[in-house]
């Protein structure tokens, strides 16, 4: 065998090598978002776009990290009543969420308004009996949750650009109270966040942030996961 068919073979053994090492070392990570419109991306105008999970993932992408998304479970009227129910009946979300390497949650507003809305005259004592029963629900899910996802659920609080519902507000900041009391939880707190409606808010009838928004958020989630190396 001549020197040249020698050097060849060895050439394409060692890029062969190296390809294998590359493909086996690619990391792949499973992020299960469960949410509501926020969580899916809606825009200030109502359309579907890019969430902060999809500018999560591109942050990981951009590092060699394969990821799969899963949003099967967010829908934009979705309230943490109705995720817990499908926690509890549906096997395939047992499966996705003990598979996971993320898990990111992000529910309550709907609760919260659907709640006040159905008292036109609204309390103090009814105010506070519509957060507590929030506050129970929201307890349970994360207990479902955590029976088959063991590591820390990275859970999103809410904002409030509307400054005159009182009740909204103050819903809102009683919420977010909630939402970030439970143990083993990684909360990012959007209402500071996003206080600057005029930069993050296009359209000042709209809840729903613009893209600025979803990425300040998206910001927040790469930097309270940089250090959880030890799941991918």
């Amino acid at each position: 065998m001549s020197r040249k068919v020698k050097l060849l073979i060895l050439i394409i053994i060692s890029f062969s090598v190296y390809f294998i090492y590359q493909n086996n070392n690619t990391k792949d990570i499973k992020i299960v978002s469960l949410g509501d419109g926020l969580s899916l991306g809606i825009n200030s105008y109502g359309i579907k776009e890019y969430s902060y999970i999809d500018y999560w993932k591109d942050s990981l992408e951009n590092k060699g990290i394969k990821v799969e998304i899963n949003q099967e479970y967010s829908k934009k009227d979705l309230s943490i009543f109705q995720l817990l129910e499908v926690i509890k009946y549906n096997p395939k979300i047992k499966r996705d969420l003990t598979e996971a390497h993320y898990v990111i949650l992000n529910l309550g507003y709907n609760d919260l308004l659907y709640k006040l809305s159905l008292d036109k005259k609204i309390s103090v004592a009814n105010f506070n009996y519509i957060l507590k029963d929030i506050e129970k629900n929201y307890q349970e899910l994360i207990k479902e949750i955590k029976k088959y996802y063991k590591k820390e659920i990275i859970v999103i609080g809410y904002y409030s650009h509307d400054k005159d519902n009182y009740y909204k507000i103050m819903g809102i900041r009683r919420l977010n109270q909630i939402l970030c009391t439970e143990e083993n939880i990684e909360y990012i707190d959007t209402y500071r966040l996003l206080a600057d409606s005029k930069l993050y808010f296009s359209n000042p009838n709209s809840y729903y942030p613009n893209k600025k928004g979803y990425q300040k958020i998206a910001e927040q989630i790469i930097t309270k996961t940089l250090e959880k190396k030890d799941r991918i």
